[in-house]
């Protein structure tokens, strides 16, 4: 094996929003950790010395603005974010912590409520001409060409999961297919759109680095705070930039996301301010003709005097002329909501007019369960004119955006039902992910590498997505070629480029018969609680007489209730389960092959032991190969001496069962 001897770390300190290099620091005692679907961790002390005075420490490393950055020797190994520091005065020393940039997304929540799919939709016909189908719905369905769509209940000859190739209507799609031509009316058929695994994760990512801006409510009542907003008195455009005037000053911030409303048609809409001149001016881009300074009425409000709904139908009127127009918007609050806090609130909220049936009434269509009124209405406000809505709890996307790009946008090929996140459930991005990357079909591994571009001296982030499944599993009485992994690129050998190697096993957790729980809501009888179960049949019937008792695990799923799935799950879990489970743990010299910045979390490995108990684990039906361990690698820990270049130890976890990929197969 060749010997590296010339080995360099190096460390930048960067800000996190704008990834500019804030200073590089003389770190000692360094450890860092490069982990698979998670953040690895980071931990090092910064000595107040000599060559440290100049450097402003207290700003170049304040945690949770601070990203970090570790170059061993031309090839970036490591990239995260400072997220706590310890500063010993008698020692003069800093001890500083962090995480990979992953770790961000566990700071981050999924604020307002947002959807990947669709949900079901009616079928209301169907036909087959020539090997094309097309689907018409009960009304406009949003779907665009190359959306996978899953048809149930409709026909034998359009049911399944289908890629739309042409929509002749708004309420028809059209896809090819191999079944006879055919027609009918569907009586209870439905569809809906599912999504890639690997574009709902891309998506979760990019709307996070917009805070997801783009995105609207889905009623008045799921909302974190209450809007504020500004009467807006003047606007101009000059230039592609739009500049509206309030009558009083406003707390927007640039970076802020803000409802235009009432200004002008072509201003209208959502925006992100750009720039704050002062507190009565706010600017944002918005390509289009220069348009010079004009006056506007500002928003007004008026009183409510009484309230009416009537089929879906409220009416509002007032204590004075409002002089609205039909297509205007009103904001209503305080009318006494019928049925507050739910979704189907009546009178509070934002509508737009219908109908003007007097000069201090105005109509608008509502989702009211019971008619109302009229009656009157006590604190009753009414808004309308020129103004700017905003939160103070966002959007913020000047300071979303943490730089995180993709790899590419290849599919996985699964494709999942709609999933729903809730604004209110205040999940994590990173609980999110772990989560969904965990299903049984179309499961996923992730990462975030970092490195350097010496063309434009500037550090990456790169969010890189991998498949959990590998191809079927091998015929009877055979096993895997290191080959089919890949291992056969990375081998740590003992003895070689292994220094220690440890396995620990345990039966502690383990299973050789799985039970998962699902859940009904409002459920009433205890008996109709869904659940299922899966067993290792062939531990507990070992042809050599080395049978394994029944050893029970369970786990609950409470967002499943269908039985099938449960099943699913329920052989993940066992395959996960199986005794004994075993940690492999091994350190190896990071100056010999493979080094440092050579492997990643989620890349298998071959690892050739020359040990009696390890061949005995080997000869043993724990492996499926008798002369090689394969393993993936699920984290390594690098620790760095400070006394360079003498070698790094490098503390690799890998995943204990052969068998971890073969979910789903």
């Amino acid at each position: 094996m060749t010997i590296e001897t010339d080995i360099t770390y190096r460390y930048f300190l960067t800000d996190l929003l704008t990834n500019e290099v804030i200073s590089e620091v003389p770190f000692k005692g360094v450890s860092f950790e490069r982990a698979n679907r998670r953040a690895g961790a980071f931990s090092g002390t910064i000595p107040f010395i000599e060559a440290t005075k100049g450097l402003d420490l207290y700003e170049a490393t304040m945690p949770g603005r601070t990203g970090i950055y570790i170059m061993r020797n031309q090839a970036c190994v490591w990239g995260g974010i400072i997220w706590s520091r310890t500063y010993d005065v008698s020692t003069k020393e800093m001890e500083v912590s962090g995480g990979e940039f992953m770790s961000y997304f566990y700071h981050r929540n999924v604020w307002q409520t947002i959807q990947y799919g669709s949900n079901f939709i009616g079928i209301a016909e169907y036909e087959v001409v020539n090997g094309i189908a097309t689907v018409t719905t009960e009304f406009p369905h949003g779907f665009i060409a190359g959306d996978k769509v899953a048809i149930t209940f409709t026909s034998p000859l359009v049911d399944g999961v289908q890629t739309i190739t042409e929509l002749p209507a708004t309420n028809q799609f059209s896809f090819e297919t191999t079944s006879a031509n055919g027609s009918g009316v569907s009586t209870s058929g439905a569809c809906r759109s599912l999504v890639d695994s690997y574009d709902l994760a891309r998506n979760l990512i990019f709307q996070t680095q917009t805070d997801l801006g783009g995105l609207n409510f889905a009623n008045e009542v799921i909302k974190p705070a209450r809007e504020f907003q500004s009467s807006i008195i003047q606007k101009e455009r000059s230039a592609d930039i739009v500049t509206l005037y309030t009558n009083e000053d406003h707390d927007i911030i640039p970076g802020q996301n803000i409802e235009v409303v009432e200004v002008d048609p072509d201003l209208d809409g959502f925006h992100n301010v750009i720039e704050v001149p002062d507190s009565r001016r706010i600017r944002y881009s918005l390509p289009g003709p220069d348009l010079p300074l004009t006056n506007l009425a500002g928003i007004r409000s008026l009183n409510v005097v009484t309230k009416q709904l009537i089929d879906n139908v409220a009416t509002i009127t007032l204590d004075e002329d409002h002089g609205a127009s039909v297509g205007q918007t009103v904001i209503l609050d305080g009318v006494d909501a019928f049925f507050t806090g739910r979704l189907d609130t009546t009178f509070n909220g934002r509508f737009t007019i219908t109908d003007i049936p007097s000069p201090n009434s105005f109509s608008f269509s509502s989702g009211g369960i019971l008619n109302v009124g009229p009656e009157g209405v006590a604190g009753g406000i009414a808004t309308f004119g020129s103004k700017a809505i905003y939160g103070d709890y966002g959007s913020y996307v000047a300071n979303a955006d943490i730089g995180v790009s993709f790899e590419n946008l290849v599919k996985s090929g699964f494709y999942q039902d709609t999933q729903v996140f809730r604004g209110f459930e205040q999940k994590t991005i990173g609980e999110i992910l772990e989560t969904y990357s965990n299903v049984v079909e179309g499961g996923f591994e992730y990462r975030i590498d970092c490195d350097y571009d010496f063309a434009t001296a500037s550090f990456t982030r790169t969010f890189r997505i991998f498949p959990i499944s590998l191809a079927d599993p091998p015929p009877a009485n055979d096993v895997y070629a290191v080959t089919d992994f890949g291992a056969e690129q990375i081998v740590f050998e003992y003895p070689g480029n292994v220094i220690t190697f440890t396995v620990e096993e345990s039966a502690e957790n383990a299973a050789t018969r799985f039970f998962v729980v699902g859940n009904i809501e409002d459920m009433t009888d205890e008996a109709s609680q869904p659940y299922a179960g899966a067993a290792d049949r062939e531990l507990l019937n070992n042809p050599n007489g080395k049978s394994w008792p029944l050893l029970d695990q369970v786990e609950t799923l409470d967002e499943i209730a269908d039985e099938l799935s449960l099943h699913q799950y329920a052989q993940d879990y066992l395959f996960e389960s199986r005794p004994p489970i075993g940690v492999y743990k091994l350190t190896v010299n990071g100056s010999l092959y493979p080094q440092v910045g050579t492997f990643f979390p989620g890349q298998w490995c071959s690892i050739i032991i020359d040990d009696e108990f390890v061949r005995q684990r080997l000869a043993s039906d724990q492996e499926p190969r008798d002369d090689v361990l394969i393993r993936k690698i699920d984290s390594f820990t690098v620790n760095i001496p400070d006394n360079q270049p003498v070698p790094e130890e490098v503390e690799l976890v890998l995943v204990s069962d052969w068998k971890v990929d073969q979910r789903g197969n």
